[in-house]
């Protein structure tokens, strides 16, 4: 039976790099992607013509979404309804879902689809395509040099150089053969039963297959000042919609010794800025340990490996 490989992503703003994560995974072999745009549409209706110019033969999906008051609880609804609308049904499809910040990537210039040809070679048969499943782990990059915060339809992120930050505890990006008996948890991004919920976990022996193919996501959760400076203002207008508990700007109206450009600059700095997260802990006060500010100040204390052009040219 034919083989598909679709892409889903869901966006609002993100203008600096959605374009380079969109064009990142077309060239990384999906025959399909979905973008389903979440009310700030004129930039990203702008990148999806540009992807579809540049690639004729692939099929690129947008879809607007004006759903503003308790979207949250609505986003696996959209995800998975969107799959349901554009996976072809008289083939089999592997599936990724991300968001704009990450770039799935596996060794030096392969793509997914070398990927899954290895998979179907180390394990052939059409009862192992179920097994296909993988929760890739997630590492944080950093920049190496500074872009600015403007819309973006170059891909100029593609060709930057990167520190890593090493792999993350948590691997739930989702890759995986679709099948109607799950759903796509979008936030987390592993899978789930219909049927009860119940996470499906990846066999040992398939995610043994991937680490060998250094499978992973890269993130990149910090690109600029102006870019931080907006995700907190997105977190005050979640939260004054009650969709998202705030603590990311309430730690910074209840600590004003602390700099906003300066906890920025500490996160993205060559080397880390303190120690150990004791010292980190015992300078900003133990407010600091809570979750939301700790997906940023991790960024302060882990030491920094230099990987180069991780992400493909965006001109190759």
């Amino acid at each position: 039976m034919k083989l598909e490989f679709t892409a889903i992503t869901m966006v609002r703003g993100e203008e600096d790099v959605v374009f380079a994560s969109c064009l990142h995974h077309l060239r990384l072999g999906f025959d399909r992607l979905i973008v389903l745009s979440h009310i700030e549409h004129d930039f990203l209706g702008e990148c999806v013509a540009e992807l579809r110019e540049r690639y004729p033969e692939k099929e690129v999906a947008f879809v607007e979404i004006e759903d503003e008051k308790g979207f949250s609880g609505r986003k696996a609804d959209y995800i998975n309804g969107a799959l349901e609308l554009y996976l072809k049904k008289d083939c089999y499809n592997v599936v990724y879902g991300f968001d704009a910040d990450e770039f799935l990537t596996f060794k030096k210039g392969l793509t997914v689809k070398d990927f899954y040809a290895a998979f179907a070679q180390r394990f052939p048969g059409e009862e192992n395509l179920k097994r296909f499943y993988f929760r890739l782990p997630w590492i944080n990059v950093i920049c190496q040099e500074s872009i600015a915060y403007q819309e973006d339809l170059e891909g100029k992120l593609l060709e930057a150089e990167y520190w890593s930050l090493g792999e993350e505890a948590s691997d739930t990006k989702a890759l995986f053969v679709y099948r109607q008996s799950h759903r796509l948890h979008m936030g987390y991004h592993w899978l789930m039963a219909k049927q009860d919920g119940a996470v499906l976990e990846p066999e040992p022996e398939i995610m043994d297959f991937a680490r060998e193919w250094e499978a992973c996501i890269y993130h990149l959760p910090l690109r600029s000042v102006e870019q931080f400076f907006a995700r907190i203002g997105n977190y005050v207008s979640s939260a004054a919609k009650q969709e998202k508990h705030n603590r990311l700007s309430q730690f910074f109206i209840d600590n004003p010794h602390i700099n906003r450009q300066h906890f920025f600059e500490m996160c993205i700095a060559p080397e880390p800025s303190y120690p150990s997260y004791e010292a980190l802990k015992q300078d900003m006060g133990p407010a600091i340990e809570e979750m939301v500010l700790m997906a940023f100040t991790k960024l302060m204390v882990k030491p920094r490996i230099d990987i180069g052009r991780a992400l493909l040219p965006a001109n190759q």
